[in-house]
């Protein structure tokens, strides 16, 4: 039987350039925010990308976006796949406003 593959969006090392890459379900493990039930469109991004966007934020707006964000071990980041709508990659600075990039 054949092994279910996950395709994720990530930024590459300049922040700019997003990169496909399959990965195997069994190797990662995913994480969404709230978002994800109501049928929104969004991303998928390596948890140490996510996390380290985090670490940018002040302490307050940090808490607030990873609060939507089903919790993970920041240890685990490498093995995590984070699943974001598009105002929540807003939030940790991972996308631009659309009317921002217009």
């Amino acid at each position: 039987m054949e092994r279910p593959v996950l395709t994720f969006t990530a930024l590459n090392n300049s922040g700019t350039d997003e990169v496909s890459r399959l990965m195997s379900e069994q190797e990662y493990r995913v994480r969404e925010c709230v978002h994800r039930a109501s049928g929104v469109a969004g991303e998928s991004y390596r948890g140490s990308v996510y996390v380290k966007h985090l670490q940018r934020l002040r302490t307050d707006a940090a808490m607030q976006a990873a609060s939507k964000v089903t919790p993970f071990f920041w240890a685990d980041a490498p093995q995590i796949i984070v699943w974001l709508c598009h105002d929540c990659a807003v939030e940790v600075g991972l996308e631009e406003r659309k009317s921002d990039a217009a």
